[in-house]
């Protein structure tokens, strides 16, 4: 526990503690390459339902037999998924960088308080997490339902203000390279993984390439943190619906004959 000497003004209990700091463009662009490398493709487009994307043939000329909806905030409006749950919480942060000379100090430096609001409520967070290339993300904010993607002027001085005035030994002499805007995808009822046998669209009679559709979205701001065991889950899902998928589908063949 830090004493009250350590505490910022305005904050009445703190904690110091060892923790790791994920970059997260770094990362993404790790994940990418560990997708390439293993023979898989990237492949940009519109998809107008889960029906047509199990249409869309892989490179060898094979229809999948495993769709897996990652598409967080899309799958609100996605067809033939439609969760109406689903909504953005929006989040504004602020990169800066520090003199050389401070940076030593600033790395070793990781802070979170809650300064408005609530942790799951609307308001602002004040938070401060260095990045290993020398930057510093300042933020943030938590606005439910908020769709606006540009950043505002106003929430960027705010953002400074807060966190200069919880470090200003730090932060007083930091120059403002950008401001960034996301909208997490946050899901009423918590994150949905699930995996099922389907065939998407029963009024066409029966369809012999029925498959397993599964799903992992809704993760709000703790993607990153959550993704590995949440990915670990969704294939333990799927691999329990593999062997339901053969007998259906061997029903389905059938069927498609009559």
């Amino acid at each position: 526990h830090l004493s009250q000497e350590e505490l910022p003004a305005g904050v009445e209990f703190g904690i110091a503690y060892t923790t790791v700091s994920v970059h997260a463009p770094k990362y993404l662009a790790y994940l990418q390459e560990q997708i390439l490398s293993r023979g898989g493709t990237i492949d940009r487009t519109t998809v107008p339902s889960l029906k047509a994307l199990a249409q869309i043939p892989h490179a060898d000329g094979r229809k999948p037999d495993i769709i897996i909806n990652c598409s967080g905030l899309g799958s609100r409006n996605l067809p033939g998924v439609h969760d109406h749950q689903m909504f953005p919480t929006r989040g504004q942060i602020v990169i800066v960088k520090v003199p050389e000379d401070v940076w030593p100090k600033v790395k070793q430096f990781t802070m979170e308080r809650y300064a408005e609001g609530s942790a799951m409520g609307t308001g602002t967070i004040t938070y401060i997490i260095p990045r290993d290339n020398g930057e510093i993300v300042l933020g943030g904010t938590m606005q439910h339902w908020n769709y606006q993607e540009q950043a505002s002027e106003e929430t960027t001085q705010a953002i400074v203000s807060r966190a200069l005035a919880t470090k200003p030994d730090l932060l007083s002499r930091a120059t403002i390279l950008r401001s960034c805007v996301g909208l997490r995808p946050n899901r009423r009822g918590g994150v949905r993984i699930s995996a099922a046998v389907e065939q998407l669209d029963w009024n066409e009679g029966w369809d012999p390439k029925v498959v397993v559709v599964a799903h992992n979205y809704g993760h709000a701001g703790f993607g990153y943190q959550a993704s590995v065991g949440c990915a670990d889950k969704v294939v333990g899902e799927i691999e329990a619906r593999l062997v339901e998928l053969e007998e259906v589908r061997s029903v389905a063949r059938t069927m498609s004959k009559l």
